[in-house]
């Protein structure tokens, strides 16, 4: 039992006011203060445990664009480095352009003969006829160049049509990737020659097999 600290009245645990004087019970202020506490304890530790998770996300979240934008850099640097070997891929593939160093009197006098340098064996007429023209003979041998890769095309063809799987399934696919490749060639050989430029044929054209 607890005892009223004015009159001296005792009175049952958990009565807060004295029912003789009406003055409050010390003992039950100091158990509704100590309940206060421990509540303001319990919302501040809930407090601190729902801040936590932000605390920590807060440096994540700074730290993801920064992260971001190093991938991007880097993606950046692959892709320059990329192009710059897909250019000199390109540039490697593609033929020089030899065409300034000719003039264009030579050109005209000798169109006929750079024309008939990529019709096959026909381009033994421009070497004997036209053999001090330097424009003739760089057609001439690109000409030569072509006829010489079509003709080792072709063998590797008919090798490939004597292996029983081979000559199945890849002769006929290589069969139709050389006649497309010769096709190609000779188009482009003679637009050159009729538009009086001297370019190297692509992949090929760099070759010498005439001085």
């Amino acid at each position: 039992m607890a005892v009223c600290n004015v009159c001296g009245t005792y009175v049952e645990d958990g009565v807060k006011s004295c029912p003789n004087c009406g003055s409050p019970i010390a003992s039950a202020v100091v158990e509704q203060a100590a309940q206060a506490v421990n509540q303001a304890a319990e919302q501040v530790t809930q407090t601190a445990d729902q801040a936590a998770p932000a605390a920590q996300a807060a440096p994540a979240a700074q730290a993801a664009p920064a992260f971001i934008n190093s991938l991007n850099s880097i993606n950046g640097n692959m892709d320059a480095k990329n192009n710059k070997k897909l250019d000199a891929l390109v540039e490697k593939l593609d033929g020089k352009d030899f065409t300034a160093s000719f003039s264009a009197g030579e050109k005209e006098d000798n169109k006929l003969w750079a024309i008939l340098a990529y019709f096959g064996l026909l381009a033994l007429i421009p070497l004997f006829v036209a053999k001090d023209s330097k424009y003739a003979k760089f057609h001439t041998n690109q000409g030569l160049l072509l006829l010489i890769v079509e003709v080792g095309l072709g063998i590797v063809s008919l090798i490939f049509s004597f292996i029983p799987f081979i000559k199945v399934v890849l002769a006929p696919i290589f069969l139709s990737l050389t006649i497309i490749f010769g096709a190609t060639m000779f188009v482009y050989g003679i637009m050159n020659a009729v538009q009086d430029r001297a370019k190297e044929l692509p992949g090929i054209g760099g070759i010498r097999i005439l001085k």
